[in-house]
């Protein structure tokens, strides 16, 4: 990688550069596609002849350091898909299963499901790799935050956290997930040194570990796999200690089949634009999916890459139906989680060490010792050491805190999808206030 350009003020931009804004898993792949694209083009494989291009890869943790899902060291925390399905290479989608197996010396099956770091580690390495492969690439890492963007007649300008300027042809917004929401929480649990509000912050959840005379049980808001993260970390932080979930529908994702099986068969060109006849269609596929693999889960994969197209077809009202009632079961069939992970809830389920539950927190009230009691709308209540927010990320964009897309809305260059949920975009442009 070539150290940054000086060239980050006004001026005429001699060579097409890219910014990519957010360097997680998403920008990383960008940055990683582009340059195979350059590289590829120079070996006369896609076109003729090498390109000159600048990339700008825009994060203040640098690759693959800061995301949520990835920026995790804990070899407990797995991926929710097998290895032999995390390629960053679709052509070859066994190419994350061989470099695990041949630079780590890592014996890995195609079904096993592998910590979420090495995943980290592949897709920095891929982009090392590639940099040094595409002489005529220059890759800058800049270690801001982009907080800023004004287009300009000859691409963007961006604006970064340390006052600077950026003039860049394109920019590429990959800034991730936000921050949990914590909007179910009374005033004063929000209040509190007690609650955890975004379990991903760096050493958020080093207070579990606190020793003490009586370490005290914990609260996790969220049945999702933030909270079984958070469960299979922490379960042993304290002698005597029971880790409470709770969650609206008191379910946990559904898990994985013992072994993978062949995605079922599913056209959905002839499913029309109204949720209720997808319902029925969804339904009718699960029951052929049973009766030809004996089970649904080839049904759920077969539909996922339609689902885009399914969406795009249903009208505002629809989605809003969707995202009331249907969105939460869907979630856990489709983001599902590896056995193992169940397992080990099962057996401290079994010990009385784990308990989920549907419920909301009603009310919270401080105690003398410092912990809390709180208060679940099915009139049970737990005292408490410490309360964890994992109730999901925020998924409003006007909501998520972050500068740079707060700018996009400002100036009306980007305007909020289906209840906030991204940017409207037109083939993945951004779409302005006026349909642009």
């Amino acid at each position: 990688m070539t150290p940054p350009s000086d060239r980050t003020t006004a001026g005429p931009i001699l060579t097409p550069r890219i910014a990519v804004a957010g360097a997680g898993a998403a920008g990383t792949l960008v940055a990683l596609h582009l340059l195979r694209a350059v590289a590829r083009r120079a070996l006369g494989i896609d076109g003729q002849g090498a390109d000159d291009l600048e990339i700008v890869l825009i994060d203040h943790a640098g690759p693959m350091g800061g995301s949520a899902a990835f920026g995790t060291d804990d070899e407990r925390h797995l991926l929710n898909v097998p290895a032999s399905g995390m390629s960053a290479w679709p052509d070859d989608p066994g190419h994350f299963l061989a470099w695990r197996n041949d630079v780590l010396g890592q014996a890995t099956d195609a079904y096993d499901f592998v910590p979420r770091r090495d995943f980290a580690r592949y897709l920095r390495a891929m982009l090392d790799a590639a940099a040094e492969a595409s002489p005529t690439v220059r890759l800058q890492i800049r270690r801001n935050q982009a907080v800023g963007a004004t287009r300009t007649a000859e691409g963007v300008r961006l604006t970064l956290d340390d006052g600077s300027g950026l003039d860049t042809d394109a920019l590429v917004v990959a800034t991730g997930l936000g921050t949990p929401s914590a909007e179910w929480a009374p005033p004063v649990l929000r209040a509190s040194t007690r609650f955890i509000a975004d379990p991903w912050a760096p050493g958020a959840l080093d207070a579990l570990h606190a020793s003490g005379d009586r370490p005290g049980d914990v609260l996790v808001v969220g049945a999702g796999l933030t909270m079984i993260d958070i469960v299979l970390t922490h379960h042993d932080t304290g002698a005597g200690r029971s880790i409470h979930a709770i969650s609206r529908s008191g379910a946990l994702p559904r898990r994985h089949a013992r072994r993978p099986g062949p995605a079922h068969r599913v056209d959905t060109s002839d499913w029309g634009n109204r949720l209720d006849a997808m319902r029925e269609r969804v339904d009718e596929i699960v029951r052929d999916s049973l009766a030809e693999h004996g089970d649904w889960r080839p049904a759920i994969d077969g539909l996922r890459p339609s689902t885009a197209s399914l969406w795009a077809r249903l009208s505002e009202d629809d989605r809003a139906t969707f995202l009331a009632h249907d969105a939460g079961a869907w979630n856990r069939a489709r983001h599902r989680t590896p056995r193992s992970s169940t397992d080990q809830l099962a057996a401290l389920a079994a010990d009385g060490r784990f308990d989920l539950t549907a419920a909301r927190v009603r009310a919270v009230e401080p105690l003398a010792d410092g912990g809390l009691r709180v208060g679940l709308d099915d009139g049970s209540s737990h005292e408490v050491s410490w309360v964890v927010n994992a109730a999901g990320p925020r998924t409003d964009v006007a909501t998520l805190g972050n500068p740079l897309l707060d700018n996009l809305l400002e100036q009306g260059l980007a305007t909020p999808a289906t209840a906030g949920m991204g940017f409207w975009t037109d083939d993945g442009q951004l779409v302005d206030h006026r349909g642009t």
